[in-house]
């Protein structure tokens, strides 16, 4: 049995009583419980498995070729406050390491590439703060060689004042940046040394190019995240029924995920109600609920790193409107011939496309668009409603890493699906109140339906599945 479906077994339970469980891939024992996944980390392997890849890489660049990866600085939020430290998804894919102020240093020549520079320790933060990693703790977590800071000062720059190519892995730290430029190319002539030139190389498409296609170890983890967000979409249905205002429905799922071991969201919850439900990125979630309209939920749990991304929309008084039944099922027709396109050899504009000319054609047919379906397709007059592509890579970020092969003026890339990707598929319909020329039933509607999916090579995983998704699935979950 693969462990996904370990993972899964239970479907956590969800604690919510759902036939979600009832379709498990193995069945739940009769006791189960709610699993949580709180401290769910990838073994050292995985990290180690990382370095030696991007080592392979280093090497064919030539001798003398070392990498810099740093990690996030401390986020302030005001004042003398800072946010919860979270690491740079690039860093934290080469080393597991937590911990802020750290450098890490792979030398393509060494028979002991890794050494990773940290903060030393200081027994007085530690009480504020936290333990340390410090040097030993550097090494007992798969470093070869470490140092800290302020000494390691010096061996950084006498690491990068020797190399020949520096490969700079820096995503976040403009004054690290810097640094690392300057030591590369000093300011000012240096005609004695001009035989001896540098080249700095810009890393991050190559971590990025290796973490479009997921290890097992990640398609598991980003499972847990997944069904620890259904769970969380769960809570956040049943408790809309009650609600007054989103922000409590925003505060169940974030409540339930955090119980199950999501220490972060992967992103801002998005709990639009009514006419909220038109406006995408829609953060708010601090104003009054309509009882008769529907309540968008883009949401997803972090779990170990990885994020699952999520959107539900649902009646908040428990049944779909005829005109809110019409569009969800225009969205979701539009969503599952996307879906059926996510299996290797597709490009990934295929599903875009797809998609779109289903709900062009359906708003047509609602009156929402007026005229000839084939030319308000080609001149792309479903924009005004459909606004979003419909896909994206997932998996430490929720928009991760990974190239599309985009054309200029295009939604979706050209790049060919292969197995190990994980993608978002999510397309939607937004009719905002002030769309005057449109059928005043229409208004305040909008519908988003996004899933996760794993392709495979032999077509694909929906891993949010679970999650109830058709009309008659969405009205049963929130009659419990």
């Amino acid at each position: 049995m693969k462990m996904y479906q370990l993972l899964t077994m239970p479907c956590l339970a969800f604690a919510l009583s759902s036939p979600l469980c009832q379709s498990s891939i193995a069945a739940p024992a009769k006791d189960a419980q709610a699993v949580s996944f709180h401290a769910s980390r990838l073994p050292a392997s995985f990290f180690a498995g990382n370095r030696a890849r991007l080592l392979a890489e280093l090497k064919k660049m030539g001798p003398g070729t070392i990498a810099i990866i740093k990690s996030m600085p401390e986020q302030h939020r005001n004042g003398d406050s800072y946010h919860m430290y979270r690491q740079d998804s690039d860093f934290h894919y080469m080393t597991g390491i937590e911990e802020a102020e750290s450098v890490a240093i792979l030398d393509a020549d060494s028979d002991k590439p890794y050494t990773l520079l940290v903060r030393a320790r200081d027994a007085r933060r530690e009480r504020y703060d936290g333990a340390r990693l410090g040097v030993e703790g550097a090494t007992r977590n798969g470093a070869d060689s470490a140092e800290s800071f302020p000494a390691a000062e010096a061996t950084l720059k006498s690491r990068i004042q020797k190399a020949q190519r520096v490969v700079l892995i820096s995503n976040f730290d403009e004054e690290f940046r810097r640094k690392v430029l300057d030591l590369v190319y000093p300011f000012g002539s240096d005609n004695n040394h001009s035989n001896f030139k540098k080249t700095l190389v810009d890393g991050r498409h190559i971590v990025a190019e290796m973490r479009v296609i997921k290890q097992a170890a990640e398609i598991d983890m980003l499972q847990r995240a997944v069904d620890v967000t259904a769970a969380g979409h769960l809570a956040a249905m049943r408790a809309s029924k009650s609600a007054h205002n989103e922000g409590e429905v925003a505060a169940a799922f974030q409540g339930t995920v955090r119980g199950l071991g999501a220490r972060f969201t992967g992103y801002d919850t998005i709990a639009g109600a009514g006419g909220n439900s038109c406006t995408l990125h829609y953060v708010t979630n601090d104003a009054a609920i309509e009882k008769n309209g529907v309540m968008l939920l883009d949401a997803g749990a972090e779990v170990g790193y990885y994020t699952a991304d999520v959107t539900r929309t649902w009646p908040v008084n428990g049944k779909f409107s005829k005109e809110q039944k019409a569009i969800y099922e225009l969205v979701l027709k539009a969503q599952n011939a996307a879906i059926t396109l996510v299996k290797e050899g597709k490009l990934h504009h295929e599903g875009f496309d797809a998609a779109m000319r289903i709900m062009s054609d359906g708003m047509v047919d609602l009156g929402i668009l007026k005229g000839d379906k084939d030319a308000l397709y080609k001149s792309g007059a479903y924009n005004r409603f459909t606004m979003h592509g419909i896909s994206h890579w997932l998996g430490l970020d929720v928009h991760d890493a990974g190239d599309y092969f985009m054309e200029a003026g295009k939604r979706g890339g050209q790049r060919p699906l292969q197995a190990g990707m994980v993608l978002t598929v999510e397309p939607g319909i937004y009719i905002p109140k002030d769309a005057n020329d449109v059928d005043e039933k229409w208004r305040g509607i909008g519908v988003r339906i996004e899933d996760v999916v794993l392709v495979t090579k032999d077509g694909n995983r929906n891993m949010s599945e679970k999650l109830p998704r058709t009309v008659e699935a969405i009205e049963a979950a929130l009659a419990k």
